[in-house]
Protein backbone atom coordinates (compact mmCIF):
# COMPACT_ATOMS: atom_id res chain seq x y z
CA UNK A 1 0.00 0.00 0.00
CA UNK A 2 2.70 2.47 1.21
CA UNK A 3 4.83 1.27 -2.28
CA UNK A 4 1.62 2.19 -4.60
CA UNK A 5 1.44 5.20 -2.62
CA UNK A 6 4.65 6.73 -3.52
CA UNK A 7 4.16 6.07 -7.51
CA UNK A 8 4.45 2.26 -7.60
CA UNK A 9 1.66 1.90 -10.01
CA UNK A 10 2.24 -1.45 -11.13
CA UNK A 11 1.75 -3.48 -8.09
CA UNK A 12 -1.59 -3.19 -8.89
CA UNK A 13 -1.37 -5.12 -12.11
CA UNK A 14 1.63 -8.08 -10.17
CA UNK A 15 -0.33 -8.69 -6.66
CA UNK A 16 -2.54 -10.76 -8.91
CA UNK A 17 0.62 -13.43 -9.92
CA UNK A 18 1.80 -13.35 -6.31
CA UNK A 19 0.41 -15.77 -3.48
CA UNK A 20 0.69 -16.06 -0.33
CA UNK A 21 1.19 -20.08 -0.40
CA UNK A 22 0.22 -23.36 -2.30
CA UNK A 23 -3.49 -23.46 -1.11
CA UNK A 24 -4.18 -19.71 -2.03
CA UNK A 25 -2.56 -20.58 -5.41
CA UNK A 26 -4.75 -23.60 -5.79
CA UNK A 27 -7.82 -22.22 -4.92
CA UNK A 28 -7.62 -19.23 -7.31
CA UNK A 29 -6.48 -21.79 -10.51
CA UNK A 30 -9.33 -24.02 -9.49
CA UNK A 31 -12.39 -21.59 -9.66
CA UNK A 32 -10.45 -18.87 -12.29
CA UNK A 33 -9.84 -21.51 -15.08
CA UNK A 34 -13.90 -22.60 -14.54
CA UNK A 35 -14.61 -18.58 -14.36
CA UNK A 36 -12.11 -17.22 -16.59
CA UNK A 37 -13.11 -20.32 -19.32
CA UNK A 38 -16.29 -19.51 -19.00
CA UNK A 39 -15.70 -15.83 -19.34
CA UNK A 40 -13.78 -16.14 -22.33
CA UNK A 41 -16.17 -18.48 -24.01
CA UNK A 42 -18.64 -15.55 -23.79
CA UNK A 43 -16.37 -12.66 -24.88
CA UNK A 44 -14.10 -13.92 -26.89
CA UNK A 45 -10.29 -15.32 -25.54
CA UNK A 46 -8.50 -12.29 -25.49
CA UNK A 47 -11.33 -9.75 -24.73
CA UNK A 48 -12.51 -12.28 -22.04
CA UNK A 49 -8.92 -12.35 -20.48
CA UNK A 50 -8.37 -8.63 -20.85
CA UNK A 51 -11.70 -7.65 -19.32
CA UNK A 52 -11.10 -9.91 -16.07
CA UNK A 53 -7.51 -8.86 -15.72
CA UNK A 54 -8.52 -5.33 -16.14
CA UNK A 55 -11.59 -6.35 -13.03
CA UNK A 56 -9.00 -7.75 -11.05
CA UNK A 57 -6.60 -4.38 -11.31
CA UNK A 58 -10.03 -2.59 -10.34
CA UNK A 59 -9.96 -5.05 -7.15
CA UNK A 60 -6.84 -3.95 -6.42
CA UNK A 61 -8.07 -0.40 -6.47
CA UNK A 62 -10.25 -1.06 -4.49
CA UNK A 63 -8.59 -2.56 -1.19
CA UNK A 64 -5.80 0.01 -1.69
CA UNK A 65 -8.14 2.71 -1.65
CA UNK A 66 -9.88 1.18 1.49
CA UNK A 67 -7.07 0.25 3.76
CA UNK A 68 -4.22 1.83 5.53
CA UNK A 69 -0.35 1.71 4.02
CA UNK A 70 0.50 -1.17 5.53
CA UNK A 71 -2.06 -3.55 3.89
CA UNK A 72 -0.42 -6.40 1.61
CA UNK A 73 -2.21 -7.50 -0.81
CA UNK A 74 -1.93 -10.61 -3.00
CA UNK A 75 -3.46 -12.84 -5.20
CA UNK A 76 -5.59 -13.53 -8.32
CA UNK A 77 -9.25 -13.93 -6.37
CA UNK A 78 -10.09 -9.94 -7.36
CA UNK A 79 -9.30 -11.29 -11.10
CA UNK A 80 -11.67 -14.27 -10.56
CA UNK A 81 -14.42 -12.23 -8.45
CA UNK A 82 -14.33 -9.71 -11.44
CA UNK A 83 -14.64 -13.03 -13.93
CA UNK A 84 -17.86 -13.46 -11.90
CA UNK A 85 -19.04 -10.19 -12.36
CA UNK A 86 -18.46 -9.95 -16.38
CA UNK A 87 -20.83 -13.50 -16.48
CA UNK A 88 -23.68 -11.66 -14.31
CA UNK A 89 -24.32 -9.29 -16.42
CA UNK A 90 -23.89 -11.06 -19.56
CA UNK A 91 -27.57 -10.33 -20.35
CA UNK A 92 -27.23 -6.92 -20.62
CA UNK A 93 -27.40 -7.24 -23.83
CA UNK A 94 -31.05 -8.54 -23.33
CA UNK A 95 -32.20 -4.87 -22.66
CA UNK A 96 -32.42 -3.92 -26.63
CA UNK A 97 -35.01 -6.81 -27.26
CA UNK A 98 -37.73 -5.26 -24.53
CA UNK A 99 -39.84 -7.92 -24.02
CA UNK A 100 -41.49 -9.28 -20.99
CA UNK A 101 -38.80 -11.64 -19.95
CA UNK A 102 -35.79 -9.31 -20.39
CA UNK A 103 -36.16 -8.10 -16.74
CA UNK A 104 -36.62 -11.09 -14.70
CA UNK A 105 -33.28 -12.72 -16.87
CA UNK A 106 -30.69 -9.93 -16.33
CA UNK A 107 -32.09 -9.86 -12.75
CA UNK A 108 -31.86 -13.57 -12.21
CA UNK A 109 -28.04 -13.32 -14.19
CA UNK A 110 -26.96 -10.65 -11.06
CA UNK A 111 -28.46 -12.50 -8.73
CA UNK A 112 -27.32 -15.61 -9.31
CA UNK A 113 -23.44 -13.76 -9.19
CA UNK A 114 -24.07 -12.35 -6.39
CA UNK A 115 -24.53 -15.24 -4.63
CA UNK A 116 -21.90 -16.73 -5.85
CA UNK A 117 -19.76 -14.19 -4.80
CA UNK A 118 -21.54 -14.41 -1.34
CA UNK A 119 -20.66 -17.78 -1.36
CA UNK A 120 -17.07 -17.73 -2.78
CA UNK A 121 -16.07 -14.76 -2.38
CA UNK A 122 -16.23 -13.78 1.17
CA UNK A 123 -14.67 -15.53 4.04
CA UNK A 124 -13.05 -13.75 7.28
CA UNK A 125 -9.64 -15.19 6.02
CA UNK A 126 -10.02 -13.41 2.41
CA UNK A 127 -9.70 -9.73 1.13
CA UNK A 128 -13.48 -9.01 1.05
CA UNK A 129 -12.70 -5.73 -0.78
CA UNK A 130 -10.55 -6.38 -3.03
CA UNK A 131 -13.08 -9.47 -4.09
CA UNK A 132 -16.10 -6.63 -4.12
CA UNK A 133 -13.71 -4.21 -5.69
CA UNK A 134 -12.88 -7.02 -8.45
CA UNK A 135 -16.76 -7.87 -8.91
CA UNK A 136 -17.98 -4.46 -9.22
CA UNK A 137 -15.48 -3.40 -11.76
CA UNK A 138 -16.48 -6.62 -13.63
CA UNK A 139 -20.03 -5.78 -13.52
CA UNK A 140 -19.32 -2.80 -14.67
CA UNK A 141 -17.02 -3.90 -17.73
CA UNK A 142 -19.26 -6.56 -19.23
CA UNK A 143 -22.16 -3.89 -19.10
CA UNK A 144 -19.58 -1.72 -21.24
CA UNK A 145 -18.47 -5.05 -23.59
CA UNK A 146 -22.45 -5.76 -23.67
CA UNK A 147 -23.48 -2.85 -25.93
CA UNK A 148 -21.60 -3.66 -28.84
CA UNK A 149 -21.76 -7.87 -28.22
CA UNK A 150 -20.48 -8.44 -31.83
CA UNK A 151 -17.44 -6.50 -31.51
CA UNK A 152 -15.72 -8.88 -29.03
CA UNK A 153 -16.00 -11.94 -31.01
CA UNK A 154 -14.18 -10.50 -34.28
CA UNK A 155 -10.82 -12.14 -34.43
CA UNK A 156 -9.14 -8.79 -34.79
CA UNK A 157 -10.32 -7.38 -31.51
CA UNK A 158 -9.83 -10.68 -29.72
CA UNK A 159 -6.08 -10.77 -31.17
CA UNK A 160 -5.89 -6.78 -30.47
CA UNK A 161 -6.98 -7.54 -27.07
CA UNK A 162 -4.54 -10.75 -26.76
CA UNK A 163 -1.90 -8.22 -27.35
CA UNK A 164 -2.75 -5.86 -24.69
CA UNK A 165 -3.42 -8.31 -22.34
CA UNK A 166 -0.27 -9.22 -22.74
CA UNK A 167 1.44 -5.84 -22.34
CA UNK A 168 -0.05 -5.58 -19.63
CA UNK A 169 1.47 -8.24 -17.52
CA UNK A 170 4.80 -7.64 -18.92
CA UNK A 171 5.45 -3.60 -18.65
CA UNK A 172 3.74 -3.69 -14.84
CA UNK A 173 6.46 -6.62 -13.93
CA UNK A 174 9.01 -4.79 -16.41
CA UNK A 175 9.11 -1.65 -14.19
CA UNK A 176 8.75 -3.68 -11.16
CA UNK A 177 11.90 -5.77 -11.57
CA UNK A 178 13.47 -2.55 -13.44
CA UNK A 179 12.92 -0.31 -9.87
CA UNK A 180 13.33 -3.19 -7.60
CA UNK A 181 16.96 -3.01 -5.35
CA UNK A 182 19.86 -5.08 -6.59
CA UNK A 183 20.11 -8.45 -4.23
CA UNK A 184 22.55 -8.78 -1.57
Amino acid sequence: GAALAHGEWWRLFTAMWLHADLAHLAMNMVIGFLFLGLVMGRYGPGVGLLAAYLAGVGGNLAAWLAYDANQRGLGASGMVMGALGLLAVQSVGLLKRRNTNTFRLLASGIFAGVLLFVFLGVSPESDVVAHLGGFITGLLIGSLLALAPRLAHRPRVNFAAGILFTAIVIVPWWCSLATSPPSQ
